[in-house]
Formats: C-alpha cells, structure tokens, sequence
C-alpha cells in the first residue's frame, strides 16, 4: 500500500544522491512511497518501473543498480530495503504498514503506542458521547421544552411532569396568536385536552405550547349573510 512520505532538505546536498543520474534519484524517491515501513520492497524492476516512471524509457534494473552501487539500497533474496528510511523519513507508528519480507516485523513499541491511541480515542469519544448528552438536555427532549428560557442553568436536567392545573397562557403567548391570528382560548383548551388524553410529560410547559401555536392554523373566517361559493 502506498504511503506519504517525506524529505528533509539536506537530501539534495547528499554526496552518494547527488552522485546519481537524474532518473536514478527520481526512482529512489518514489520507491520510498511503496517500501513498508522498514524500507522493504520487492526486487521487481518491471513492477517498480509501473509504479514510479511508468512512461519513461528507461532500463529500470540499470537504474537499481546504479542506486545500490551508491549504497542507497541494500539487494538480498528478492528484496531491495532502503537503508536508515527513518533517519530522513518520520514514520506514523500508529500506522505502522510491514510487508511479506521474512523477518518484516512491526517495532514493538509501535503496539504499545497503537494501544495507547485506542485508550485515548475511546476516552474522547465517551467524553464527546455524554458532552452531545448533555447538550440535547439542555436544548430539550424533542416535546418542545426548551431548558434554560426560564432561569434554568444551561444543561440542568429537571423531572417531566404533567401539565399543571393552573397551566395558562402567557403574555407571550397572546402576542404570538394575535400576530398569526390565532384564537388562544380555542388553542390552549385542544393543547391541555391533547396533554391529559396522552399523559403527555414535558420539562417546560410554555415552550411546548409555542411549539404548538406554530404549528396551529389560524381559524377560517366567517363568511357573512349573503356571501355564496361564488364570492
């Protein structure tokens, strides 16, 4: 699998690279982007060449071999390895990638950081799962209630109860169904009906008539003596 991977600036001054041909350098990077973590890399000229000068006429294996006669590649048992990757390449070990080489293994201080990530992501998400808890107490339970809009500190969690006997309309409330054209008295009388023959439980009684009111349909005009389908 192919990887990011990085150069430090001093690599351009480097006596074995600047050493090498043009399209040597250039193919010497780009297997630095399909080696595994340990610098390993399949001994396939053919397969390399596909991958990294794939329209260029070039001979790949002379272009190898120019690369390890300057020792920036070690060849052994079909296996080309870059050595010192991590001296110029800082490798993830949380990602750490092997490959099929005998004796490719994963560092073992990468498993203990890997296991240290898993502690630390499942913290922030349990963190992230009772903070987005708290916030939908704080904004309501979907009934309509909207905590804190009557002096309720942010995030408070306060008990459902069933809508008051001395529950009525507020202020704000008569505002409201006069700007819409409401009848308050026709509205609150169905809102309470609804609330008893449901045993509807909310937090904050206002807010879930607002939520009411707006969904409310002001009440059809009165046509007067005489009006007909034809008005």
């Amino acid at each position: 699998m192919a990887k990011i991977r990085g150069f430090k600036p001093d690599l351009w001054t480097d006596e074995d690279f600047v050493e090498l041909s043009p399209f040597a350098r250039l193919l010497w990077m780009g297997m630095w982007n399909f080696a595994c973590d340990n610098g390993h890399i399949a001994d396939k000229p053919k397969q390399i060449k596909m991958r990294v000068l794939p329209t260029d006429d070039v001979n790949c294996a002379e272009l190898l071999r120019e690369i390890v006669t300057r020792g920036l590649l070690e060849r052994a048992d079909g296996w080309l390895t870059i050595p010192n990757l991590t001296r110029h390449q800082k490798v993830d070990r949380r990602y750490f990638t092997k490959c099929e080489k005998p004796g490719c293994s994963e560092p073992s201080e990468t498993v203990s950081q890997r296991e240290s990530r898993r502690v630390h992501d499942g913290a922030t998400t349990g963190a992230r799962r009772a903070n987005t808890v708290g916030t939908a107490c704080a904004l309501g339970d979907g009934d309509g209630e909207v905590k804190g809009s009557d002096g309720d500190s942010p995030g408070r969690k306060r008990p459902k109860t069933a809508i008051p006997q001395d529950w009525k309309p507020s202020a704000s409330h008569e505002t409201y169904a006069s700007e819409r054209d409401l009848d308050l008295s026709t509205e609150a009388f169905r809102f309470r009906n609804h609330a008893v023959s449901v045993d509807r439980r909310c937090v904050n009684w206002n807010s879930a008539f607002t939520n009411w009111l707006s969904n409310a349909k002001p009440a059809p005009k009165q046509k007067s003596a005489g009006d007909g389908w034809w008005s």
